[in-house]
């Protein structure tokens, strides 16, 4: 019976595994569709609540804008009015008078005293009751040394304000509570007419009339209103006569709340949500702040009317505001998620303009989020309940099936055990590790292929061995050390794509000091490999035999080579070979090529600074017996000039993209680099190679001999 059949069987039996992954695929798939809905749910909650408060800021912006420009409007409007009346040479008409006490007595004030509940007055117990206004008239107070008499004409132009006041009021009635004139002589008007002024009030010395006469602009800010001990926005503007001389202050009070009465907060948030109107107060060369004008806060009052009401800022240094004074700087409107103080927030502000104010609202992030949290705790819940009831049948079926798993286990187990053993056996070299497995299956089979895998590996290992040993005697034909040369510096490397290669460089000297001729070789068997050292080893002991007998003949001892090599390797093999003669005394190199070709020549800067590409004097070796090589010119060398002789398979050298590095990048390191020593020069070579291929493996040997001049020559050629 088959290893396949016992398992089938096997699976058959425990029916009820699947059951059990079942179950966890249920679990999975469930948990994951249920924390899937309650991210989604928090990230659609998340994104409603960022693109609705991105709405309300810039629709709070647009509207302070408005009410903004409208208060100005208005006041600007005031203060032309109010000019107009002081600066006309005759009153006209006269008009009853009210003053402060006449307010206070119920039996002179005017006869439309009216109850109003946008006008409300701080009782001793602390409760607002509404106040009695006048909507036809304006309300006179004298500070303390002004007299009636010696400011009636002043009071009598003033008067005529009433309609302006009514006017500009009906522009927009919910939002001016106070609208109201101050002059440098002590007098007080203002409308809608009322009552209650303290005793000691003297309007020159609040802080909308000073700011006013010492900007010379329209200011406003933050102060608690006198008669209803509520916080007001004041705006504020001095007024004067023709010739320029200050008559005093006009100004408007808004009232605290009345900017926050269009902002419509959900209402699931606005028991926590903190919503302000801010300024910047930020310069370039100093610490950028956000001013706090107002706060909706409907109990917002100051310990006392003549009190100055303090001056709340968000130092927008702090890091965690970091990308919120990026955007407030430059004119940005958005919604953050903002750790600040501990507590986690959802910043929305509107866009700055100037030094505008516009709106900022705060709403803790785990108010905006708490329906989500409920939703996934419900998911959560209902998930847990249905898990349960499953994982308890689920739970039956799995020990029901490890209980028969256990019994037929070890059926399947001990040949498995076997062949881990006779594994670790052969990871430390017991090639003779067997088994013994009689199952009748697959596992046998698998057996007897375990069993003939050792010898197998032994070869290998045999092979690789032999390999190793290939190469240590390839890297002892090339030479171990660069030779010292007069005049000269000489390096030469070969790099192997395989354990061994065709390449094969050689410096053989030609007597016995450093003035001494000195051979130079560079050669390049076709292929790489087992192959191709041999053939290069069998070139190499034919050139070092033939040498000495046709030394000053190189091309005759480069013919000699080629005719043996061509009885020596099969028609699909040859080898390119350069051999040339230095003479170090001379400075001068006379060489032959057999198809090693192209040889690059440095000339230094003082020799013109280019580079030449030397040919070849034949057909490579191992072609055709009779081939002739003719010597070449012989190459003078001054200080600086550099001879390179390389393989093909440096400029042949491919990255991933399939590009070739070719002659024109080497040219180019070799250039760049003339300046250095020949060792560093060919460093760098091979350090551009490295760089062009990336991780892709050598296709070919790489074989590289430099020859650099370094000395100025006894005697010119």
């Amino acid at each position: 019976m088959s290893f396949r059949t016992k398992l089938l069987l096997l699976l058959l039996i425990i029916a009820l595994v699947p059951l059990g992954l079942s179950f966890i695929a249920q679990r999975n798939l469930v948990t994951y569709y249920g924390n899937k809905l309650a991210q989604d749910t928090h990230t659609l909650i998340n994104d409603n609540a960022v693109n609705l408060l991105h709405m309300l800021v810039d629709d709070y912006g647009r509207i302070l804008r408005r009410d903004h420009a409208m208060a100005r409007f208005a006041l600007q409007a005031q203060a032309q009015a109010v000019e107009q009346a002081l600066s006309t040479e005759n009153a006209t008409s006269h008009r009853e008078i009210y003053l402060a006490t006449d307010f206070d007595d119920p039996q002179r004030q005017p006869t439309d005293m009216v109850l109003s509940l946008g006008h409300m007055r701080l009782a001793p117990d602390g409760t607002l009751n509404p106040m009695s206004i006048s909507w036809n008239h304006q309300v006179f107070f004298l500070a303390e040394q002004t007299q009636f008499d010696n400011v009636s004409d002043q009071i009598q132009r003033l008067s005529h304000m009433t309609d302006i006041y009514k006017s500009l009021h009906r522009i927009e009635p919910g939002l001016f509570l106070w609208q109201y004139t101050a002059l440098e002589t002590g007098i007080h008007s203002s409308f809608p007419g009322k009552g209650g002024y303290p005793a000691d009030y003297d309007p020159r010395k609040r802080q909308w009339y000073t700011s006013a006469v010492r900007d010379n602009q329209t200011t406003q800010q933050i102060l608690t209103d006198v008669t209803t001990g509520s916080l007001i926005l004041t705006l504020s503007q001095p007024v004067h006569s023709p010739d320029g001389e200050l008559y005093g202050v006009t100004a408007l009070d808004i009232d605290y709340l009345q900017l926050f009465s269009d902002w419509n907060i959900p209402t699931e948030w606005a028991d926590v949500t903190k919503s302000m109107v801010v300024s910047f107060t930020g310069k370039p060369d100093s610490r950028s702040q956000l001013e706090i004008l107002l706060k909706n806060q409907p109990d917002a009052t100051s310990q006392h009317w003549s009190l100055p009401v303090e001056r709340e800022f968000i130092d927008l240094g702090d890091p965690q505001l970091y990308l919120v004074a990026a955007d407030i700087m430059s004119g940005r409107s958005a919604v953050r998620k903002i750790n600040y103080y501990g507590e986690e927030l959802l910043w929305a502000y509107g866009s700055r303009q100037a030094d505008a104010p516009f709106p900022l609202v705060m709403v803790p992030y785990e108010r905006v989020i708490a329906p989500a949290a409920r939703a996934q705790e419900s998911v959560n819940r209902q998930i847990t309940l249905g898990l349960s009831a499953s994982a308890i049948l689920t739970l039956v079926a799995v020990l029901v099936a490890v209980l028969v798993a256990l019994r037929q286990a070890r059926k399947v187990t001990d040949p498995i055990t076997q062949l881990t053993a006779a594994a670790q056996q052969l990871t430390q070299g017991k090639f003779d590790a067997r088994v013994d497995i009689r199952t009748g299956d697959e596992l046998q089979h698998l057996g007897n292929i375990f069993n003939d895998l050792g010898c197998r590996l032994e070869e290998r290992e045999k092979l690789k061995q032999s390999l190793a040993l290939a190469k240590e005697i390839q890297q002892q034909l090339l030479p171990q050390e660069n030779p010292q040369c007069d005049n000269f510096e000489l390096i030469g490397i070969s790099r192997y794509c395989d354990e061994t290669g065709g390449d094969y460089y050689d410096f053989i000297p030609l007597g016995s000091s450093n003035n001494s001729p000195l051979g130079l070789v560079v050669g390049d068997v076709s292929g790489h490999g087992i192959g191709a050292a041999l053939v290069m080893a069998t070139a190499r002991g034919m050139l070092r035999a033939l040498i000495d007998q046709y030394a000053g003949d190189p091309s005759r001892l480069i013919a000699e080579i080629n005719y043996d090599l061509c009885y020596s390797i099969d028609d699909s093999g040859f080898m390119t070979l350069f051999f040339g003669t230095l003479n170090p005394e001379q400075r001068t190199l006379d060489w032959v090529s057999a198809g090693q070709a192209p040889v690059f020549l440095y000339r230094s800067k003082e020799s013109g600074g280019h580079i030449e590409e030397l040919g070849s004097s034949g057909i490579p070796m191992g072609i055709l017996a009779e081939s002739e090589y003719e010597m070449e010119p012989v190459v003078h060398f001054n200080p600086g000039d550099i001879l390179l002789i390389g393989t093909d398979g440096i400029w042949e050298t491919h990255n991933f993209a399939g590009d070739m590095f070719g002659t024109k990048r080497l040219c180019d390191v070799l250039y760049r680099s003339a300046h250095l020593s020949a060792e560093e020069i060919a460093a760098n070579i091979f350090a551009e190679l490295d760089l062009f291929r990336g991780d892709r493996t050598y296709d070919d040997d790489l074989t590289l001999m430099l020859i650099k001049a370094t000395t100025e020559q006894s005697e010119s050629f």
